[in-house]
């Protein structure tokens, strides 16, 4: 009688090679209409265009003082390119004012304020005492301010979350951002340092669990520093 002899190697292969070429649950394709979660109403385009206002464009908005100015005059002046620069757009700001004069002895507080587009930003100036000047027996004051409300605009939140979406230059592939979208914001409104603005911004995020896919829209709350930067933390 003739023996058939069947090679298991080549059935493994066999089988092995069927398994691996089924789609796996993580790999399937799916529309933004099943992303789980709210969809924030603004959408935002990524690019590579770094965002803000540099330092000549503040000083043709606002040219400095001349050396004879009064101190509160000059201190004032620093205070709304600062705003400004919060900001990220140029607007009308007044001339401002302080609770005194801020020329004081070292440690002292003087509260100023100025505005931006009419919304009100307070600040904190802590003279550093006085050293001396470029001419001769001058001195110049030195100090340090603190914004007590940030400020920003509708205009700079999307342009900085377009530049944190598109700043590595991935537009393709499995790194790159899907549909970044942020909240419908005021065009001008504050915040308080160090903290959460209270609005959003997000993209779609895709996790898998036991070959299971999990598609949902991943808030990133808006975050002003203390010194008035945005920040996107991940969600």
């Amino acid at each position: 009688m003739k023996r058939t002899v069947v090679p298991v190697a080549a059935v493994a292969v066999a089988l092995i090679g069927g398994c691996a070429g089924e789609a796996s649950g993580c790999d399937a394709e799916y529309r933004l209409a099943e992303v789980k979660g709210e969809k924030r109403p603004v959408r935002i385009e990524p690019g590579q265009h770094h965002p803000g206002l540099n330092d000549r464009e503040l000083e043709e908005a606002l040219p400095t003082p001349e050396q004879e100015a009064a101190t509160n005059d000059k201190v004032l002046n620093h205070l709304r390119r600062e705003t400004v620069r919060m900001a990220g757009v140029m607007g009308e700001t007044g001339r401002g004012r302080c609770a005194g004069e801020v020329d004081r002895p070292r440690g002292e507080t003087v509260r100023c304020t100025v505005t931006y587009e009419g919304v009100t930003v307070p600040w904190l100036v802590t003279s550093k005492g006085t050293t001396s000047g470029m001419g001769a027996f001058s001195q110049d004051f030195v100090y340090t301010a603190k914004p007590l409300k940030t400020l920003h605009t509708a205009r700079s939140v999307y342009d900085w979350y377009a530049w944190e979406t598109g700043k590595n230059g991935t537009t393709e592939g499995p790194l790159a951002p899907v549909d970044p979208r942020c909240d419908r914001l005021p065009e001008v409104f504050t915040a308080e340092p160090g903290e959460e603005t209270g609005y959003f911004c997000q993209d779609v995020s895709k996790t898998c669990t036991d070959d299971v896919q999990h598609v949902e829209w991943g808030d990133r709350p808006i975050r002003s520093e203390e010194n008035g930067d945005l920040s996107f933390l991940a969600g």
